[in-house]
């Protein structure tokens, strides 16, 4: 019964976040740089995100912005595990590749945050199992895949 419903939750996670990447523009990379922010919960964080990314050495100083937001992508295109969690009463997706980056999103399809995991994995679930999360893992989302494998074509060489 849990899984179902955990299920249902990611199905609407995805579908809200696959809607907002329709107002992402690929046509250049001053574009997708300019309407890259939207995608996140509140779109000033973006580059709060991008400092700290910075200052915990996960992405260069130099076009820092456009490297961490092609890893966002390219994380979502090739991520082979996703979790969802409850916590305090709101879930959010998480999307992993292997045990190197994951990218979370909230129940309104918008990017919460993304980072280089200090953690394994595994031991990243356990420290949230232990924070009283609800938590639910699937192998991977063939929606998200699918939306963000043509994004990710189309900015790779940006």
């Amino acid at each position: 019964m849990k899984q179902k419903r955990f299920e249902r939750i990611q199905r609407s996670i995805e579908a809200k976040f696959v809607k907002n990447l329709e107002n992402l523009d690929t046509s250049s990379k001053e574009r997708f740089l300019e309407t890259f922010p939207n995608l996140w919960k509140k779109k000033r964080r973006f580059k709060e995100h991008v400092n700290e990314r910075i200052n915990k050495r996960h992405v260069p100083k130099e076009n820092a912005e456009l490297f961490y937001a092609k890893k966002i992508i390219e994380v979502l295109a090739f991520h082979d595990k996703v979790i969802i969690e409850k916590l305090r009463g709101k879930f959010q997706s998480t999307y992993a590749v292997k045990d190197d980056w994951v990218v979370i999103l909230s129940e309104k399809g918008k990017i919460e945050t993304a980072f280089k995991l200090k953690l394994t994995l595994p031991d990243w679930v356990k420290d949230h199992i232990l924070k009283k999360a609800e938590v639910e893992e699937n192998v991977h989302s063939k929606t998200i895949k699918e939306a963000t494998k043509r994004i990710w074509d189309r900015i790779r060489f940006f």
